[in-house]
């Protein structure tokens, strides 16, 4: 690989089995934007989103992506998911959540079909635009009542999606902006159980109406033409853009589960450790003119390596030191 390799063509060349597809290589090269600039870093976030994809992963969200299950049907009627056409005049992508939809019974809500119905628009958007840019997420709560999200603090699901949006994604949520607030005494409470407390601070926001979604962008202003009706816009009603994103999900649904397939069956290479000498052995060196080298576990035994994402730490290694020396023994 020549040295002017791209970021994508390295990082699959040192960690993946077999050869990477185009569009992967386009993914891929995201991830040091995502990581402003950082490439130790974007190697190890796209690492954490092959291995979230694959056995052991995010099994629960990013696996059995059948857009025609009754139950991700059943979500899109109840939960609107609407990612905006249009970018904000700063280039960040908007996405408005209707939690619940006006339409939603009064039923638990399934977080497993919510947030599994959300990662596959994202992997579709992403697959339509795959270009940079921040997410700013709007959650609408209008509607919601305890009894909806009563599922919700079972299981981790909502841990597991903002971890992978964090860690893992290509993309990262810079912001998301809980609106319509106001009869909800308990949404720190409510936050805490479905997982979003752990970015109260840094990245969640709580808006007692929905008239701050322009305020809440601040000197980054989105057109009104991009926005549905329900919030001052003229890009159509919640519920017209929602079922258009539903008929995307099922026309899709041949290329989501292809990409499932495909990622689930990756294998990825043994993660690259660094040598580093241990100060025992430097000192049972010390004085003799001597050279030696330490092979880790994964090397020594590796019918025994089960889990290549452990770390291996200096103490917990098997080394083979090798030992030349002048001197002569009698």
């Amino acid at each position: 690989m020549p040295p002017a390799a791209s970021f994508a063509q390295r990082w699959a060349r040192d960690n993946l089995t077999r050869k990477p597809s185009s569009e992967e290589l386009v993914v891929l090269g995201l991830f040091p934007i995502t990581c402003e600039g950082n490439e130790a870093e974007a190697a190890k976030r796209a690492r954490r989103y092959y291995t979230a994809r694959g056995p052991g992963g995010l099994t629960e969200l990013w696996h059995k992506r059948y857009p025609d299950d009754e139950e991700i049907l059943s979500s899109c009627q109840d939960v609107y998911i609407v990612p905006l056409k249009t970018r904000s005049a700063g280039g960040r992508r908007v996405t408005l959540v209707r939690l619940p939809a006006p339409t939603a019974q009064d039923r638990p809500l399934s977080a497993k079909a919510l947030l599994s119905r959300w990662l596959m628009i994202l992997d579709i958007r992403l697959r339509e635009d795959p270009t940079p840019g921040e997410e700013v997420i709007f959650i609408d709560v209008s509607d919601l009542q305890p009894g909806h999200i009563k599922n919700h603090f079972r299981g981790t699901y909502w841990k597991d999606f903002v971890w992978c949006m964090k860690s893992a994604y290509p993309l990262r949520i810079a912001e998301v902006h809980i609106i319509n607030t106001q009869r909800l005494k308990t949404m720190s409470l409510l936050l805490l159980h479905i997982g979003l407390y752990p970015w109260r601070r840094k990245v969640v926001q709580l808006h007692g109406t929905s008239d701050s979604i322009e305020d809440a962008l601040g000197s980054d202003k989105f057109l009104a033409d991009g926005l549905p009706y329900e919030y001052g816009g003229r890009a159509g009603q919640m519920k017209d853009l929602n079922d258009e994103w539903t008929k995307k999900l099922l026309s899709n649904s041949k290329w989501l589960q292809t990409e499932e397939r495909r990622f689930y069956e990756t294998d990825l290479k043994p993660e690259l450790r660094v040598r580093t000498r241990h100060r025992s052995a430097v000192r049972t060196l010390r004085g003799s003119n001597g050279s030696y080298d330490m092979v880790t576990r994964t090397h020594s035994c590796r019918s025994l390596h089960r889990h290549d994402d452990l770390d291996e730490g200096t103490h917990g290694a098997y080394r083979t030191l090798k030992v030349t020396s002048d001197k002569v023994y009698i």
